[in-house]
């Protein structure tokens, strides 16, 4: 979650994290100049192609499930008719989902009050898979 649901983020301003450099990187500091890292960056083409990756990596699928969630988001359950999963499988799952509740009530009366909520890592943005 934390790798794919925040790239999009960073990833849409080519000069913050390039996915390639057209030029190799200079050996010294000095002969840094603003033409130099225009001249690095990679085409447009380019530019638009990564963006599209990381923009396909950083959203959840209309699909998506999630460990938890309300049950009106979260249509199918937490296992699905495409989940074989064993009685002693569904006990681990339901154990994880209620430690995942405890670790969501922690994150969110640590976010009460803050302007820039913490939530990249919070359970309830956390999906059951990665579904495209």
């Amino acid at each position: 979650t934390a790798v794919n649901f925040q790239t999009f983020n960073s990833y849409t301003f080519m000069p913050n994290v390039p996915c390639c450099m057209t030029q190799p990187p200079p050996e010294k500091d000095t002969e840094v100049t603003m033409k130099l890292i225009l001249d690095t960056l990679p085409v447009l083409e380019v530019t638009f192609f990564a963006m599209n990756i990381s923009n396909l990596l950083g959203t959840f699928s209309p699909i998506e499930r999630f460990y938890l969630g309300e049950p009106g988001l979260n249509k199918l359950g937490m296992m699905g008719e495409n989940m074989a999963v064993a009685p002693s499988q569904e006990a681990c799952i339901h154990r994880l989902g209620d430690r995942m509740r405890l670790l969501k009530e922690k994150i969110d009366a640590r976010n009460k009050g803050r302007y820039f909520k913490y939530d990249v890592l919070s359970p309830i943005n956390t999906p059951l898979t990665t579904q495209a």
